[in-house]
């Protein structure tokens, strides 16, 4: 079978969206019998530029573009998707194509897309919080609307759309009324893996507590409650423990970094690594998370995790046995959340034992060989 990638990459591929498309293209090149073409759809600097300009809009006293929504942008990456399309068939015929999101509607040849998110689903969580929905604050209802129109008439004319969650996927069907048949909840991959087992296994510091946070948006993925819960605990309960941020570029917080907490500000892949391979505890109480590759990559190290009881976190996080799950902003009970973790050794062990189920299942050579069938078998 031959198939196009379709991926708007960012400059360095590796870091488009985490790592995920990336991973999922090598994947997916890995298989036998299946040929991969990429349909890079980035557009020139200058017209992106352009767009960014054209679009931006003040917030909270900071210059920020909404250009991702634009009808200029949303043409400007079909269009670049349809002329290499149309560049590639020349040479050779595609059987499928696979967008990551909702690119372009493509007539001749059957597309599938893999997506974490609709519109359906935002617009439903931003009515029933009543307030902006935190990620998505440059964006009111209107602008969902129209950007909306244009993600139905994709996924009109789709072959299929792979979901990252269940979450997404009901809500394709009861919110969207997409057909059941064509919605494939395939999950999503770790982007960081462990390297040397025995490594990774090892025993924890037994002293030394250490609780681990990742995000890029602070404040989305609850960063703020973790160290505010981080503060209560070592007045309450030790001193001997660490936390570690690890996303935001600078310090995101107006307070100065607290005794015991070590900020790694954008890390890398490689030092991440290690940080997963010596913490106790991962938490991330985002109060908006589409689903959350961290949750995974934490648990293929055999380290519990805490997040929140919304969007696809109960899905992966199942309290008492493998974390627990916070449902309020309250950092009082998020300490005591994090108490029972650290201080639950079954849990520990159950974790830790579960660890290779948990990586070979939530691995992008799974994720690609599951579509690729499912693709075979359309």
């Amino acid at each position: 079978m031959n198939m196009g990638f379709a991926c708007a990459w960012e400059k360095n591929k590796e870091k488009t969206w985490s790592g995920t498309p990336y991973l999922l293209y090598e994947s997916l090149k890995k298989i036998d019998g299946f040929n991969l073409y990429d349909l890079d759809i980035n557009i020139k600097k200058f017209e992106l530029l352009l767009y960014k300009l054209i679009n931006l809009k003040l917030y909270k006293g900071k210059i920020k573009s909404k250009y991702i929504f634009s009808k200029l942008y949303l043409n400007a990456i079909k269009k670049k998707l349809f002329i290499n399309l149309n560049k590639l068939q020349k040479i050779e015929t595609l059987d499928k194509i696979l967008e990551i999101g909702d690119i372009g509607i493509l007539e001749n040849v059957p597309f599938y897309i893999y997506q974490d998110l609709s519109l359906d689903l935002i617009i439903r969580c931003l009515k029933q919080n009543n307030e902006q929905l935190s990620g998505y604050e440059l964006f009111n209802l209107e602008d969902l609307y129209k950007r909306r129109e244009w993600q139905l008439k994709v996924y009109e004319k789709c072959a299929g759309i792979f979901t990252m969650s269940r979450w997404l996927a009901n809500s394709l069907v009861m919110d969207t009324g997409f057909p059941s048949k064509k919605v494939h909840v395939i999950y999503a991959g770790v982007n960081v893996i462990p390297d040397n087992i025995n490594y990774y296994l090892r025993e924890r510091n037994k002293k030394e507590k250490t609780i681990l946070f990742i995000g890029r948006n602070f404040f989305r993925k609850g960063g703020d409650k973790v160290v505010e819960a981080f503060n209560i605990l070592q007045k309450e309960y030790s001193s001997n423990l660490k936390l570690v941020i690890a996303g935001p570029k600078i310090w995101p917080l107006k307070s100065e970094i607290p005794n015991g907490v070590i900020f790694l500000g954008d890390a890398s892949r490689e030092i991440i690594s290690k940080y997963y391979m010596t913490a106790d505890l991962f938490c991330m109480p985002s109060r908006f998370e589409a689903f959350g590759i961290v949750f995974i990559e934490a648990l293929s190290f055999g380290i519990p995790c805490i997040g929140r009881e919304v969007c696809a976190m109960p899905e992966i996080i199942k309290p008492g046995i493998n974390g627990y799950l916070t449902d309020n902003e309250n950092p009082e009970k998020l300490a005591e959340l994090i108490v029972k973790v650290l201080e639950d050794d079954d849990m520990k062990v159950r974790v830790k034992k579960l660890s290779n189920n948990y990586r070979s299942y939530y691995s992008w050579d799974r994720v690609a060989s599951d579509m690729v069938k499912i693709m075979e078998n359309d």
